[in-house]
């Protein structure tokens, strides 16, 4: 019988230090895919009964939910619901095998289903790089759900303002590698990890045969009108220039190479609702990482909302 997934080992997460969150598990979010029904999508939920609402954490390429371990235990002391779930074929989800799941749809309906299924509202989204691409299409199908959104370094497709070439060439160097190593690409853009993290987010992928998301991910990215998921951003833009959620806030990185301030900025004009992008100086591309030293201030801010 042919395989369309597989599942990391969990002997590969039983040296990650400071994350022990209790995982969970969920299937049937795609369950017009006969082949995909039982994909398990891996998530944390912490402080069930948070009165603040939900705290949804929606991580990008190539991380999983460990990028959060600084915001998470804050979004609990402030009382919120804290899910940060792992996207199909990152950290502790299941790893499709097969080119055809991976698409703009499949990951957006995923979420969706995810949050209908799991009856979320009153939901606050952090989202990072391609959690952001996807997040940013998500209230408009249900804005009821949403109270707001912390967007970190993150593009809205192609079409409100182009993506640098730096970009456009780490999609491509993806493409054009099957065997990523994860490892490395963080300890040499993030020079404040130390090795035990940076053996963490490789630690979903103990092979070559667990990477194939690490390929795909990036070869959707909605660079055109031609590709799948440019008209849901292009309609996710129209909505966003006409509607809100009661707190909007955009955080740049000052040294992020991919998504520079200037791209920021201008997404920041359509969504933020302080209308301004928050930089964190000393951060790169993935600003989550510097957490510890803006969380507290970040979530003062959502509290004076």
């Amino acid at each position: 019988m042919t395989k369309h997934f597989l599942e990391t080992p969990a002997s590969c997460f039983e040296s990650i230090k400071n994350f022990n969150y209790e995982v969970k598990f969920i299937t049937n979010l795609l369950n017009s895919n006969e082949f995909y029904k039982q994909l398990k999508i891996a998530y944390i939920d912490e402080n069930e009964k948070g009165s603040q609402g939900v705290l949804l954490m929606i991580h990008g390429h190539p991380t999983w939910s460990f990028l959060w371990r600084h915001l998470i235990p804050l979004g609990i002391k402030y009382d919120y619901r804290v899910i940060a779930l792992d996207l199909p074929g990152f950290g502790r989800s299941d790893k499709p095998l097969k080119k055809d799941f991976y698409t703009f749809t499949n990951y957006r309906k995923l979420l969706l289903n995810f949050i209908d299924t799991l009856n979320l509202k009153k939901i606050t989204i952090f989202s990072h790089e391609w959690g952001g691409t996807l997040g940013l299409t998500l209230p408009r199908d249900n804005a009821g759900k949403y109270k707001g959104m912390v967007i970190f370094n993150s593009y809205l497709g192609n079409n409100l303002t182009s993506i640098t070439e730096g970009y456009k060439n780490w999609i491509n160097t993806n493409i054009n590698n099957d065997e990523l190593n994860v490892r490395a690409l963080m300890a040499r853009t993030n020079r404040i990890l130390n090795l035990s993290e940076c053996n963490a987010y490789e630690a979903p992928f103990p092979s070559k045969e667990y990477k194939l998301s690490l390929q795909m991910l990036p070869s959707i990215f909605p660079l055109s009108e031609k590709m799948e998921g440019y008209e849901i951003c292009q309609n996710s833009l129209e909505w966003w220039k006409e509607n809100s959620l009661s707190q909007v806030l955009v955080i740049g990185g000052g040294r992020d190479p991919l998504i520079p301030l200037e791209k920021m900025k201008l997404l920041s004009k359509i969504i933020s609702t302080d209308e301004q992008t928050h930089v964190i100086n000393n951060a790169g591309h993935f600003v989550p990482e510097w957490g510890m030293e803006f969380g507290e201030e970040l979530f003062e801010n959502l509290k004076n909302e």
